[in-house]
């Protein structure tokens, strides 16, 4: 029986992976040019891989981080307490661990499963809930910076339930230890890559399904049928409407897709000819400017200058967004010489990276507003022939991650074949 894997991504090719191995025929559709989706790694910019899409494991027991070991990917430590540097509120600059040593009130923001005020059951969102736990708006901007900055959206926007609600989960689950892949995070796609059928620049535009099977149109005019689809499109690709579905999808499959959000999500990376850190040992950079979030990946892999990549979501992203491009990157290296106190660092090269308007995912990552507990297990439930993979459809302890999307991928083949 033949199944159309709709997405080259990392749930797209671990579907298609497993079901290879199980012996069944499958055929790959991808928009763009390449395999990866949201991973995507540059090795044009400089010497080194640059990540301009996902760049960290999250977690020692992540299932991504099992695979790596397992294909003998090599993995670079961030250890976030010791190799970070914060720009704390009163404007003073210390290392992660000494100001959380330092200040209790600091420590307990980035430690908010510690809280002991319970979430409503009924929910809130992690706004009110940090307020309703007596957090000061000086807390609440540094939650805004940092956490609320990593999970994909403003305070505002997210469910505390289905964030520090299971943050304490996560941990126990995938482990705490963040890890970045020196050959480039591509190493792990064209791996489950090898041996696939996977067509390029295929857009899917149209996907009848029935009791006869699927049958998928591209936008290039292209037809293809299979017994049976696993649909890994992003979830701001399925909220545009862009790929339209005959019969309409079950009704409380739409609300699900409906009640769910993505964020907005940009990066922007600056190359510098020489380092602008003196400390060789410092990764990451917590600004009290936008972009909030800087990183470098050239650290341990011997660039003799260095490159430094600011994230932004949600709220961040939306005001340099507002800016255009070449404002972003501006205000990007504006921000970079405030924290570094240094009006004189100048990139060779700098460039934005802007997820939210590519058309092929229309977003970062997939976040849960208040009210929407329970629609990524509804978005991820069969509708035979149709399966639904992608980190969006991971349950909230995996989602918006890409050890979630690969799993959701195996988990939608492991259902693909007990229908078989």
């Amino acid at each position: 029986m033949t199944t159309i894997v709709v997405g080259a991504g990392m749930a797209g090719l671990s579907a298609a992976h497993t079901l290879i191995k199980a012996g069944e025929p499958v055929v790959v559709l991808e928009a763009r040019n390449r395999i990866g989706g949201r991973i995507y790694t540059n090795r044009k910019l400089c010497p080194i891989p640059i990540e301009f899409g996902a760049e960290f494991i999250h977690g020692e027991r992540a299932a991504t981080s099992v695979l790596a070991r397992r294909l003998g990917v090599q993995l670079y430590p961030w250890r976030k307490t010791d190799d970070s540097y914060v720009r704390l509120e009163n404007d003073m600059w210390m290392t992660m661990s000494a100001a959380r040593a330092a200040f209790p009130e600091f420590d307990l923001v980035r430690n908010l499963s510690a809280l002991e005020t319970p979430i409503s059951p009924q929910d809130e969102s992690l706004a009110d809930y940090l307020r309703r736990a007596g957090f000061s708006e000086e807390q609440l901007h540094y939650v805004h910076r940092m956490y609320a900055n990593a999970a994909g959206d403003a305070p505002q926007y997210l469910s505390a339930l289905a964030t520090i609600g299971l943050s304490q989960q996560r941990l126990e689950m995938n482990g705490n230890q963040d890890f970045r892949i020196l050959d480039g995070y591509d190493m792990l796609v064209k791996m489950l890559a090898a041996d696939l059928d996977i067509h390029l620049d295929t857009p899917v535009s149209h996907i009848e399904w029935g009791g006869d099977g699927v049958s998928v149109t591209t936008l290039n005019a292209a037809s293809f049928t299979a017994d049976a689809a696993i649909i890994t499109l992003p979830l701001g690709v399925l909220q545009s409407g862009r790929v339209h579905f005959s019969p309409q999808l079950p009704t409380d499959k739409q609300a699900a897709i409906r009640a769910l959000k993505v964020g907005p999500a940009l990066k922007l990376i600056y190359y510098f000819e020489s380092p602008i850190v003196d400390d060789p040992e410092v990764m990451a950079i917590y600004s009290a400017e936008n972009p909030p979030m800087w990183w470098s990946p050239s650290v341990e892999q011997g660039l003799p200058g260095q490159v430094w990549t600011a994230f932004a979501t949600g709220d961040w992203a939306r005001d340099l967004l507002a800016l255009g491009e070449d404002g972003a990157l501006l205000q990007g290296l504006k921000s970079l010489r405030i924290e570094l106190d240094n009006p004189y660092i100048d990139p060779i090269a700098m460039l934005w990276v802007n997820w939210t308007d590519d058309p092929y995912t229309l977003g970062g990552y997939s976040v849960v507003p208040v009210g929407a507990m329970g629609m990524r297990d509804v978005l991820s439930q069969p509708t035979p022939p149709l399966y639904w993979a992608g980190e969006a459809t991971a349950p909230d302890v995996q989602a918006a991650t890409v050890h979630g999307a690969y799993l959701s991928g195996l988990r939608a083949a492991e259902q693909r074949l007990s229908s078989a």
